[in-house]
């Protein structure tokens, strides 16, 4: 029996016949053109996801209408006619892969964007805005106006290729805000008890299916808002029962953007459990005879294939997942389970389309894991190498193990020297961390993709200008690494100064109160290890803000579970020296002492440049790639190999 019968079992949805459970989830793509419509690259994205196996692709958000509101500068305009051939080549590309394009409209509501409209934010009552613009009250003939709206986009969606288009109910969008107790105070036909709340929703599913009678209706509404006064799954599972039979599929996820502490929930960090919606889903399916969707960090194929299997859901609905391997669904299929890139939450992909609260966003979906993320239109022209080279990688971290991998598949011949006695590099480290799991699944995946090709593995070895020259590479591709910093503080060299770099696998060193230099990314994420243990940690930073060089959703996680914690951060202020027990700092021109059992330096790294400019002359060609380049994130790693994989000719 496969593994993962019940994951690619078909499922029937009106006349539509799905090869298999697994729906690539609405991302939205924010580099769209001026006008909104697709571009090529945009497709390339959809097509990668279809060609990986996914039975649903859906293309993310889509607004409904201009006029009277958007939340977003760039969201597909099914509002207008001009979108349809860039809408019908996305589709074609779907299609062509026996997959079901589908898309994602809504209507934003009280969350529009008075940077991107001027006209009045339109809500179910009138309200302060978030804002800075006041939320007025929908009139009927308005209501009926936006009504006609969610029609006119499924039309235009249906004739564009479309096969399934999903209401978005959820999140604090508009029909969501209708829903709710918390933003619905109206006392006319739209307010007032459940079946009123509902109203706009049914209306919006009665008109598209009276327009588009063939068309696939998905409705996705929030199993919870998570927050006191709110809608209850006791609430949605009667809502439910009102969609029961007038939509092919009921998508369950959960929060609101309304209320801040429940946005993390609507992209689960790596501090959340992993399907976190499952049971509103099953709450739900066991009262409904609609074939129930369920979405929220469900990576790992053992836990879809069980939510399926004790019938809690009918489909399993992955966004972050598919992004980090867009093959994951032929994989687990095709038995390679133990090959599929796992997503290691750390939200880049979703964080660089938070507009505008990240400053310069790229608008670009980028992936940690994936470096062909967002790049799929240009890398479909890397092809095997024309005339195969001898290629030396030095270094066995993240980036010198993804350079080997992709040189290997190129055909180049490869040797990986690595100095200790095992691959990882600098990502050995999370094998101690608990939120840390899919980095060490990820360094166990990269591992075994070197171990199955045909790579010279040569660990235990110092690698030397002498060593390279004597094996005659025609090509160096230099990984080793960089030195942690060690700031110019009197007394960082007594016991009490501990490396963050190295320092999980002497945990039992640490003492009870710590004080971590350093209020990066590392630095954060160390202090929550140790509040995870019990420790008492305070977090100093010269900087005016912490965790600056993370994603902006990991940024807001991590400073959420450092407050959760009880963690003690303080920024602005720089340490004066170190004591045999504690720490002096100074702010404001005040100076005071912090007491500690242990100091933990996360001042950063330096890289290698001179070793790794030694071995400059040792080939023909040269590259410096991860952290002897520059500091790196493993993102920033694992694209550079890819790169250094990819264009050595």
């Amino acid at each position: 029996m496969h593994p993962y019968a019940h994951l690619f079992q078909p499922l029937r949805l009106g006349r539509t016949v799905l090869k298999n459970r697994i729906e690539a989830a609405p991302v939205s793509v924010a580099n769209l053109t001026p006008q909104a419509h697709f571009t090529p690259d945009n497709i390339a994205i959809f097509e990668r996801k279809a060609k990986g196996g996914a039975a649903i692709v859906n293309m993310g958000e889509a607004r409904i209408d201009l006029k009277t509101g958007i939340s977003h500068l760039l969201c597909l305009a099914l509002d207008d006619p001009e979108v349809m051939p860039s809408l019908i080549l996305a589709t074609d590309a779907i299609r062509r892969h026996n997959a079901i394009p589908a898309i994602e409209i809504l209507h934003p509501g009280g969350r529009a964007n008075p940077e991107y409209y001027d006209g009045p934010i339109w809500a179910p009552s009138d309200a302060p805005g978030h804002l800075g613009k006041d939320y007025t009250a929908l009139d009927e003939k308005t209501i009926d106006y936006i009504v006609n709206c969610f029609a006119n986009a499924a039309e235009m969606a249906w004739l564009g290729g479309v096969e399934m288009v999903m209401i978005h109910g959820g999140h604090g969008w508009l029909l969501h805000e209708f829903l709710s107790p918390l933003n619905n105070h109206r006392t006319d036909k739209f307010g007032g008890s459940l079946e009123n709340r509902a109203r706009i929703s049914l209306m919006v599913v009665d008109a598209i299916r009276r327009r588009c009678p063939e068309l696939l209706i998905e409705f996705r509404l929030s199993g919870s808002e998570l927050v006191e006064g709110g809608l209850t799954i006791d609430d949605q599972v009667e809502f439910a029962k009102l969609l029961d039979g007038k939509v092919d599929l009921i998508h369950v996820t959960a929060g609101t953007f309304h209320y801040p502490e429940t946005n993390q929930h609507m992209v689960p960090s790596m501090f959340h459990p992993f399907g976190v919606n499952v049971e509103f889903a099953a709450a739900i399916k066991k009262a409904v005879k609609t074939p129930v969707a369920v979405v929220g960090g469900l990576d790992e194929p053992e836990l879809m294939e069980q939510v399926l299997a004790e019938g809690k859901a009918d489909i399993i609905a992955v966004g972050r997942s598919i992004i980090a391997d867009a093959q994951m669904p032929d994989k687990l299929r095709g038995g390679r389970a133990d090959d599929v890139t796992p997503c290691i939450r750390c939200n880049h992909c979703i964080s660089e389309s938070f507009v505008p609260y990240v400053k310069y966003s790229s608008r670009l979906t980028r992936c940690s894991v994936n470096p062909v993320a967002g790049r799929e239109y240009t890398e479909k022209d890397v092809c095997p190498a024309l005339i195969p080279k001898k290629v030396l990688v030095i270094g066995g971290g993240p980036a010198g193990m993804e350079a080997a991998i992709t040189l290997a598949d190129r055909g180049h011949q490869v040797i990986l020297a690595e100095k200790s006695g095992r691959l990882g590099g600098a990502i050995r480290f999370a094998g101690h961390v608990s939120f840390k799991s899919k980095l060490d699944q990820l360094m166990q995946v990269l591992i075994r993709r070197v171990e199955r090709r045909k790579i010279t593995v040569m660990l235990n070895t110092g690698m030397t200008p002498e060593l390279a020259r004597s094996l005659r590479p025609d090509a160096i591709v230099c990984a080793i690494g960089a030195d942690p910093i060690v700031p110019p503080v009197p007394g960082v060299d007594l016991e009490i100064a501990v490396s963050a770099v190295g320092m999980h696998e002497h945990m039992e060193e640490i003492g009870q109160n710590v004080v971590i230099l350093g209020g990066g990314l590392v630095g954060c994420e160390e202090s929550i290890l140790l509040g995870e243990l019990g420790k008492k940690v305070t977090v100093l930073e010269m900087k005016p803000e912490l965790c600056r060089d993370a994603p902006f959703l990991h940024h807001e996680a991590v400073l959420l579970e450092m407050e959760r914690l009880g963690i003690t951060a303080r920024t602005g202020m720089r340490c004066t020296g170190i004591l045999p027990d504690g720490v002096t700092a100074e702010q404001d021109g005040k100076e005071i002492k912090l007491p500690a059992d242990t100091v933990i330096i996360a001042a950063g790294l330096a890289p290698k440049l001179d070793e790794a400019e030694s071995f400059r002359s040792c080939a023909p060609e040269f590259w410096k790639i991860g952290d002897c380049r520059q500091a790196r994130n493993v993102r920033l790693a694992i694209h550079e190999g890819y790169d250094a994989g990819s264009y050595i000719e």
